[in-house]
């Protein structure tokens, strides 16, 4: 057998775990249909409380000696493939602790030493700084007990960096929590360059969660106080580096509840480093998707960042799709990827929606999801334009005490596209009317507002066929030329429809 000195750290991290954390492991490889992972992780797990010598182990694996370069890759991935056992259990190390305790109290002083020397391998890998705080003070008071206090002192003094990263590391996540919930930060004008100074230094230091969650701070931070500015060079490349070291350090733990990987996943696909609409962004976005998925306390939370998520798709679906939705050929127009992703934004909305425990704590954010969900239905075509103008219209009924400023625009945007392709000419007519009444004196997002006058336009040419409302057009395509708003599709609908409406 191995000597203890020799043992792998896939070895290592199997031999910690208890039989429920083992099984989600197990569970979670057999899901993804990591097979050879799975087979080490299961060899490895049967001859506990030995282990295996590192030939053993890959003959039992590969049944010969020869597969040692493609061994050692099977073990560093199979360890990396901890990312979901830390995502949804960052504790899952412990309950060693206690056991080292039975052990020192039972009189097994060898095997407490050896439990701790491990913990505190697997700790500092995966950056639990509770239980590697927990293996240092152990030695630490050992060390002394046994009169050795240079090593006594030296263990001190790590105990000591640990805690000081602990302490930062809390203190960041503290940092960026009073900024998110603290709206009245965003009227101080130094305010941001204040945090960027104070996240950045710590973008290089030697523990990774400092750097990761520096990062993220940093960049959660610049895209609150403006998202435009998430477009600089900078930031782009801070981007990359975090989605570097997210896929490097993927088994280190944070906080329970805390989903770094999924906010940071809305937070790139709205940088310009994701092009939704490519094969690259498609599967960017269904990655993020299946995360969502695999992180198990959303199911007790509204995910949010899933939320964002969804609207940033529906948003791209809405510019690319909308003056197309009222053609016959639509299906024939819609890429089948873009359908098939218009039908999981749909599923998710549709289960966050039918989930009643929502209603207390998330009014305002179910508007949204509502609001998303009857857009995705009136962007999906055929039958389900209807349903998506009946779910925008309950939308303003059951909320219309509620202030949905931000929201306003884009639920009525929804409807006269839905209105338009339906050829409900007049009620598009009656939509505009209360449109105009509903946002006086309110903020407005421009394109969306461009859009709304443009399918009222249309409408009333088509009801009425009065030259005004050509002319009308024509003066909104100027606006859109003028504001960078929505030109294509104004071109795209005159063009369509053969209407002489002059465009430069």
């Amino acid at each position: 057998m191995v000597h203890k000195g020799e043992i792998l750290t896939i070895q290592r991290f199997i031999f910690l775990l208890d039989d429920f954390h083992y099984a989600e492991f197990a569970e979670h490889l057999t899901a993804v249909n990591a097979a050879l992972p799975l087979k080490l992780a299961d060899t490895i797990r049967k001859q506990l409380p030995d282990f295996d010598t590192h030939e053993n182990l890959c003959k039992k694996v590969y049944g010969s000696v020869s597969q040692k370069q493609n061994f050692n890759q099977l073990a560093s991935y199979t360890f990396k493939l901890s990312a979901n056992l830390a995502h949804n259990y960052p504790h899952y190390l412990h309950h060693n602790i206690s056991n080292v305790e039975r052990l020192i109290n039972t009189g097994k002083s060898q095997e407490a030493n050896f439990l701790v020397e491990n913990l505190l391998d697997i700790a500092s890998r995966i950056e639990d700084f509770s239980t590697k705080s927990f293996a240092l003070r152990f030695l630490t008071q050992q060390a002394f007990l046994f009169r050795d206090s240079a090593t006594g002192f030296k263990l001190d003094k790590e105990l000591e960096e640990l805690l000081e990263t602990k302490t930062v590391f809390i203190k960041i996540i503290n940092s960026l929590r009073r900024t998110l919930y603290n709206a009245s930060l965003l009227k101080k004008p130094d305010t941001l360059k204040q945090f960027k100074l104070y996240y950045a230094k710590y973008h290089d230091h030697s523990s990774a969660a400092l750097r990761i969650t520096s990062k993220y701070a940093y960049l959660y931070t610049v895209y609150y106080f403006n998202p435009q500015m998430f477009e600089s060079k900078e930031d782009i490349a801070l981007i990359e580096s975090l989605q570097k070291e997210l896929n490097n350090y993927c088994y280190v733990v944070f906080p329970f509840l805390f989903d770094i990987k999924g906010i940071f996943g809305f937070l790139t696909m709205n940088s310009s480093l994701i092009k939704l609409d490519t094969t690259e962004g498609k599967k960017y976005f269904q990655e993020l998707n299946e995360h969502y998925k695999s992180v198990k306390f959303w199911k007790n939370f509204l995910n949010m960042p899933q939320i964002f998520s969804i609207a940033v798709q529906a948003t791209r679906f809405v510019s690319t799709y909308h003056y197309l939705v009222h053609r016959s050929d639509y299906h024939r127009l819609l890429p089948a990827k873009d359908l098939k992703i218009m039908k999981i934004l749909l599923e998710s909305c549709q289960e966050i929606i039918a989930n009643n425990q929502w209603e207390k704590n998330y009014k305002n954010d179910l508007i949204s999801v509502r609001m998303l969900y009857g857009a995705l239905l009136v962007l999906s075509g055929g039958a389900n334009v209807k349903k998506g103008t009946n779910e925008l219209e309950s939308v303003l009924i059951t909320y219309q005490q509620i202030n949905m400023s931000g929201s306003t625009d884009s639920i009525f945007l929804g409807l006269m596209i839905g209105y338009f392709a339906s050829k409900q000419y007049e009620k598009c007519s009656d939509t505009f009317k209360r449109y105009q009444k509903v946002i006086k004196g309110k903020p407005v997002y421009e394109g969306n507002d461009i859009s709304i006058h443009t399918y009222y336009y249309l409408s009333r040419w088509f009801s009425s066929h009065h030259a005004q409302y050509l002319n009308k057009l024509q003066i909104n395509y100027a606006r859109a030329k003028n504001a960078g708003g929505p030109r294509n599709a104004i071109r795209e609908l005159v063009d369509y429809f053969k209407l002489d409406v002059e465009l430069d």
